[in-house]
């Protein structure tokens, strides 16, 4: 096989990952505190570097995962449980294994024990790491976290921050986890908006013009592909010539 056919297809192969990228991107347009994933690609020159190849064979390859973790738009949604972070921190969030979790994702509720949870049923965890009960959903939310119910403060919900949010990997639609053993600090002044959600950070007419830019471009590594083939097939009936 040419070894142009296999730049080919790693180029195709490359290509439908991004489309796979762009695709859950569109899908999650309403979804709250959704993090965007960013595909990037890296060449690969096989038995470049041995120092002993007489040509090269250029490889497309992904890279690492990467993710966006820029804000999207806030928007108000009047429900005293929704609370949107304007900066930088997450939520920490106890996920069902005993670990935690950490997600942008705001739009809380009340279980029947009066805990406040996140959409998948999961407690949301205050500053002290301890979980959050309250008496009524009908609450009042400060800007630093703290929640009142009347006169008296009944919680107070925690953001904390990473140093290096590359750390972070996608568990689930909006969770996040640390790949490594990084442990996040206590955003000591954070900045809550009660009754508000912050968006998902993915542009829709910039994503619909990546998508149509991407697809021309495995259109292109399609007609590569066939062309190498032919190629093969015009090589190999020279070959059977007697």
């Amino acid at each position: 096989m040419s070894s142009g056919k296999y730049s080919a297809i790693s180029g195709a192969m490359g290509r439908m990952e991004k489309l796979n990228s762009i695709s859950e991107q569109l899908a999650a347009l309403k979804t709250p505190g959704y993090k965007k994933g960013v595909t990037t690609f890296a060449a690969r020159l096989g038995e470049a570097n041995s120092g002993m190849a007489t040509q090269a064979t250029n490889y497309t390859r992904l890279t690492s995962p990467e993710i966006d973790f820029s804000m999207g738009s806030i928007e108000y949604s009047g429900d005293p449980l929704d609370v949107a972070i304007n900066g930088d921190g997450f939520f920490k969030i106890k996920l069902p294994d005993g670990s935690v979790g950490y997600a942008r994702k705001g739009n809380f509720q009340l279980n029947g024990d009066g805990q406040l949870i996140d959409t998948n049923g999961y407690p949301v965890l205050g500053q002290d790491g301890k979980e959050i009960v309250l008496p009524e959903p009908d609450v009042e939310i400060m800007t630093d976290g703290t929640i009142w119910n009347g006169e008296q403060q009944v919680g107070k919900v925690g953001i904390f921050k990473f140093a290096d949010t590359s750390v972070l990997r996608k568990r689930g639609g909006e969770m996040f986890v640390p790949q490594d053993d990084s442990q996040p600090v206590l955003e000591p002044n954070p900045v809550l908006l009660q009754k508000n959600l912050e968006g998902a950070n993915v542009n829709m007419m910039k994503t619909m013009a990546d998508m149509t830019s991407n697809l021309r471009a495995f259109e292109a590594t399609q007609k590569a592909l066939k062309i190498y083939s032919d190629m093969d097939s015009k090589a190999s009936d020279i070959g059977q010539i007697q």
